[in-house]
């Protein structure tokens, strides 16, 4: 047994140290794929247009600082009358206008998920920061966390994200070849495209039964 083992390592160990023989035809068809496309132009635009035609709603600003007023409309729109955000200090601007000057009741995520569970689904709107986005699909990536659980962009049914337009990747394939995750890979990874909908009862397209009904993204920069 003992000799038939170290025999199969052996050989194991000699196919990993020989180079390939043959071209990789997954990357052959990839690349012969990827020269079909179209190009994407602005990655925050095509971003725009791919979120918008599923229905969600994106708007941009130059910075952080600027989300208060840029996203008031929004929060009078759909009645926003309760809130929630993690602890990520580039929101504290947002949170304090919300608060004071729109009147809206503002939670925070700061403890266990088991402890919060009820406000997470007790609010109108789960706010979160993102990881990045991906241009030609319209999706935003998430990196939930204990600062931000993946609940937090689930349960209520209105999803705000707030996206860095330099963290917009123009494809999935782009995002996955940086290899971010592969010495430190996360619990959840998250891609929202658009509000939640399902079509599994009947045929019939219905909106916000296994997550969000309104997807909001804020891009900045």
């Amino acid at each position: 047994m003992s000799n038939a083992r170290e025999n199969i390592l052996a050989r194991l160990r000699k196919g990993a140290e020989s180079p390939l023989r043959h071209p990789n035809p997954t990357r052959e068809r990839e690349a012969e794929w990827q020269a079909r496309q179209a190009p994407l132009g602005d990655l925050a635009t095509r971003f725009t247009v791919e979120q918008e035609r599923l229905g969600a709603k994106v708007t941009r600003v130059p910075d952080w600082k600027s989300l208060p007023e840029a996203l008031g409309p929004w929060f009078r729109e759909y009645r926003v009358g309760s809130a929630m955000t993690g602890t990520d200090d580039r929101l504290n601007p947002l949170r304090t206008y919300l608060e004071e000057t729109l009147g809206i009741e503002l939670h925070t995520y700061s403890a266990t998920i088991e402890e919060q569970k009820e406000e997470v689904f007790s609010v109108d709107c789960g706010i979160t920061t993102t990881y990045g986005g991906v241009a030609d699909t319209g999706s935003v990536i998430l990196v939930p966390n204990a600062k931000e659980p993946r609940l937090l962009s689930l349960a209520p049914p209105i999803h705000l994200a707030i996206l860095e337009v330099e963290r917009i990747f123009p494809t999935l394939g782009a995002f996955l070849k940086r290899g971010d995750f592969q010495n430190h890979t996360p619990s959840n990874l998250v891609f929202v495209t658009g509000p939640s909908r399902t079509a599994d009862i009947e045929l019939t397209l219905t909106v916000g039964v296994h997550g969000p009904k309104v997807e909001l993204v804020a891009l900045v920069g």
